[in-house]
């Protein structure tokens, strides 16, 4: 009866991450800067329910859990994490919470001024009531019965106007602009809604709620930009940006399918949300899922975040980090040690290998992914994998290595391959030679027939260290590393047909 009880609870929580206001995801002070709230548990003591705020850096690559909470402890005492925001103080975020007493509902405020670690108590009020904060330090407006503004982190708080509220909204660049979207509108107002303007979105880009999946909005980093998501026909899930206040919209992230949601008998088992960043073109799609996995053995709650660069155009990052009580105060992704190369073999193969920076003792394995999508049912112990008979197209890899002592890394460099090759040109890449290998200094490049555009020079953890734009067509290059400290390094050559990589040893 537990575990069905903590299903559906899971299940009540991640089908509300996306509502605007009541959000379980913030864009902290910081670029690159997340928090988030959510339940996490033992995998081997399930019973263990707590609520954690998380902090996510680096535009999702690193995880921290700043604070969590028994489930089941007392409202009234115990900071419950709920609903997270955030203003443009380094360190502050505010935590909404909701809670029912005899037959009330009750919302409280706090406040922590050191990353989510530690709480202080504002206010608590009878009723639902919304909180807004965004771009000042020391700004957060309640919206109940009129809005009331605070200036000092929610200490004390004064009338500012008898106006409504929002619910569905997002709080601008300017200190009382707001956007709000409703029934295929975009509402824009610079003064809490005592004026605002209507516009219609045309049903291509907002199309309404679909199976409990609300339109949301969201601010971008520049004055008038802003975001809107909605659902549509057929399970799909759109992104739409906007950089005149919501005059003209384009598309720029589109899901389908069990990449948006997946159904169950009981609910959302997975549900799509998005955040924008405070630079401008980044955005991040962010999924909370439980799922069952085997390290530790058991059910998960895992967040995977896909970051975004130049408004939806490049996916420069992807990440997962699980949230299992296993990993109690500790950084939930360990370093990467993994650096992985690939070459394309028999005109419809992908061959990986990979290179590690520690003792191998210390790991358990590898997963492999092709396109964000796990390809390996169990881990791995050797160092290579030959991806076969795949079709003509693109695809990205990436590796996970598990650790023993129970953490798991972010994803190694990311690689990106195309099977399109005939036989005949894969021979020709594979006669593209490097030499001497090992060398103490200078590398000659001989790319035979190929053409050579660009040669660029990766340390293990694939950090660019050099770029040589190569201007003749077909004799052999030399490129001089004698000022490389000794070790290990990766050869980037990008011929007129295709990318290769070798890897090379610096005496």
């Amino acid at each position: 009866m537990k575990q069905i009880l903590l299903f559906l609870v899971i299940l009540l929580t991640i089908n509300h991450i996306s509502f605007a206001q009541n959000r379980r995801v913030a864009r902290g002070a910081e670029p690159g800067e997340l928090y988030f709230t959510g339940l996490w548990y033992g995998a081997s003591e399930p019973s263990t329910l707590r609520y954690g705020v998380y902090r996510l850096t680096e535009n999702g690559k690193k995880l921290t859990i700043q604070y969590d909470a028994d489930y089941y402890a007392n409202p009234e005492q115990v900071m419950q994490p709920t609903y997270i925001l955030a203003d443009a103080t380094p360190g502050v975020v505010y935590n909404k919470s909701v809670y029912y007493k005899n037959s009330y509902s009750y919302t409280q405020l706090w406040v922590s001024f050191d990353y989510g670690e530690n709480w202080i108590f504002r206010e608590e009020n009878i009723g639902s009531h919304n909180y807004y904060s965004a771009n000042f330090r020391g700004l957060i407006y309640r919206g109940w019965g009129g809005v009331f503004k605070s200036t000092d982190y929610g200490q004390s708080f004064y009338i500012e106007h008898n106006g409504g509220a929002c619910h569905d909204c997002d709080m601008g660049l300017n200190e009382q602009e707001l956007f709000s979207v409703g029934n295929r509108m975009l509402f824009h107002t610079l003064d809490f809604f005592r004026n605002y303007t209507t516009i219609n979105i045309d049903t291509s880009f907002m199309y309404g709620q679909i199976m409990g999946i609300f339109p949301d909005v969201y601010r971008g980093g520049k004055e008038g930009e802003v975001y809107v998501m909605s659902p549509f026909l057929g399970a799909f899930i759109k992104l739409s940006f906007s950089d005149d206040f919501g005059q003209t919209f384009r598309h720029v992230y589109t899901c389908e399918g069990d990449e948006c949601i997946i159904l169950t008998d009981g609910g959302f088992k997975k549900q799509i949300t998005f955040m924008t960043d405070r630079e401008p073109g980044v955005f991040y799609a962010i999924w909370y899922n439980r799922v069952e996995d085997e390290n530790p053995l058991g059910f998960h709650n895992k967040i995977c975040i896909a970051y975004y660069r130049d408004y939806g155009e490049t996916l420069e990052a992807y990440f997962c980090h699980d949230l299992t009580k296993d990993y109690e105060y500790e950084e939930v992704i360990c370093d990467n040690i993994t650096f992985l190369e690939t070459n394309v073999v028999n005109g419809s193969s992908i061959q990986l290998q990979w290179s590690n920076l520690v003792d191998t003792s210390f790991i358990r394995g590898y997963h492999i992914y092709r396109d964000n999508t796990r390809v390996t049912n169990e881990l791995r112990t050797n160092t290579t994998y030959l991806d076969e008979n795949l079709p003509v197209g693109s695809y990205e890899y990436y590796i996970r290595t598990f650790y023993k002592e129970g953490c798991v890394s972010d994803s190694s460099n990311i690689v990106r391959e195309s099977v399109e090759l005939g036989v005949k040109r894969v021979k020709e890449l594979e006669e593209v030679m490097v030499y001497p290998n090992p060398t103490t200094g200078e590398l000659t490049i001989d790319n035979c027939q190929l053409s050579i555009d660009k040669v660029e020079i990766f340390d293990i953890y694939g950090r660019i260290l050099s770029s040589h734009h190569l201007i003749t067509s077909s004799l052999p290059h030399q490129i001089d590393i004698s000022h490389l400290h000794s070790g290990v390094y990766f050869l980037k050559i990008e011929t007129e047909k295709s990318i290769i990589t070798k890897k090379i040893i610096k005496y």
